[in-house]
């Protein structure tokens, strides 16, 4: 056999497949850690925490704690608090603690009950992991092993929470197509007139299904993917905020502006400056 017999073999490769099972997981969660941070707070108060990414919080002793919907929650030592996307909630300290926190996403995403937060007990396994994070983090914040380690913690956090809360699909096969065209279409905007259509609804039947399935209108589910997208830049990018405002499809700064100030009760330029790598505010700045 000559050489380009061998490379057309290889490349070919492989011929035959046998096989007695042969399972293919049909759904596929994607986590992109958008941050992780060690922190001494002397101060962590805030009236209203909400962002449309996922954090997760772990305390080396009691003297912090968390309000929702009206009910405090303190953060105990020695556990795991998970907050989803877009809950509202409160932080305030009551004596200095060190605080492991990582912002994440996770696609697809979790549909459980709103404003709800979960806090359980570390495995020992977490711990563990809360451990290295912390060693690792504290010698040398640009290893990878920062992000592989804290890959793991909050893929061990998240198989915590129900299975049923994680359904990729609707309720409805016309709203999983309708969400699936509004994605595909990012971050252009898809008239309801035309959504409904492909569903084969009136546009306020369509509006209200929409709503009943995702708990959103289609506008407003389109809106929170422009924020998730602008949140990732705002952690990682240097792009201005024109091109930023450009880029997730809100077109102008001023408008980028206004929408992301009115949910996340903090500007894009505030953000940035408490959330990004490189530009993450310090003690007394």
């Amino acid at each position: 056999m000559d050489k380009s017999d061998q490379s057309e073999d290889v490349l070919n490769m492989p011929s035959h497949l046998k096989a007695e099972l042969w399972l293919t997981a049909k759904t596929l969660h994607q986590i992109q850690i958008l941050s992780c941070d060690l922190c001494d707070f002397v101060t962590w108060r805030s009236p209203d925490l909400i962002a449309p990414y996922w954090r997760l919080y772990w305390h080396n002793k009691r003297g912090a704690e968390i309000t929702v919907a009206g009910k405090a929650m303190p953060i105990r030592p020695g556990h795991l608090v998970l907050v989803p996307p877009s809950t509202h909630f409160s932080s305030r300290l009551r004596n200095p603690v060190r605080q492991l926190f990582v912002h994440f996403l996770v696609e697809p995403r979790f549909r459980g009950q709103a404003d709800t937060v979960f806090q359980f007990r570390a495995t020992r396994e977490q711990a563990d992991y809360c451990k290295r994070i912390v060693a690792q983090i504290t010698t040398d914040t640009s290893s990878i092993r920062t992000s592989l380690l804290s890959q793991i913690l909050v893929s061990l956090a998240l198989l915590k929470l129900s299975p049923e809360d994680w359904a990729p699909r609707f309720e409805d096969a016309r709203i999983t197509s309708a969400v699936e065209s509004v994605t595909a279409a990012y971050p252009a905007k898809i008239a309801n007139t035309v959504l409904a259509h492909k569903a084969g609804m009136h546009p306020s039947a369509f509006i209200r299904l929409f709503r009943q399935c995702t708990g959103h209108t289609p506008l407003d589910y389109l809106m929170n993917l422009r924020l998730e997208e602008a949140c990732s830049m705002l952690h990682y990018d240097d792009a201005t905020l024109d091109e930023i405002a450009e880029r997730t499809g809100f077109g102008e700064r001023g408008y980028f502006t206004r929408v992301f100030s009115r949910s996340l009760s903090c500007s894009p330029a505030r953000y940035r400056k408490l959330v990004n790598v490189s530009k993450r505010l310090r003690p007394g700045s």
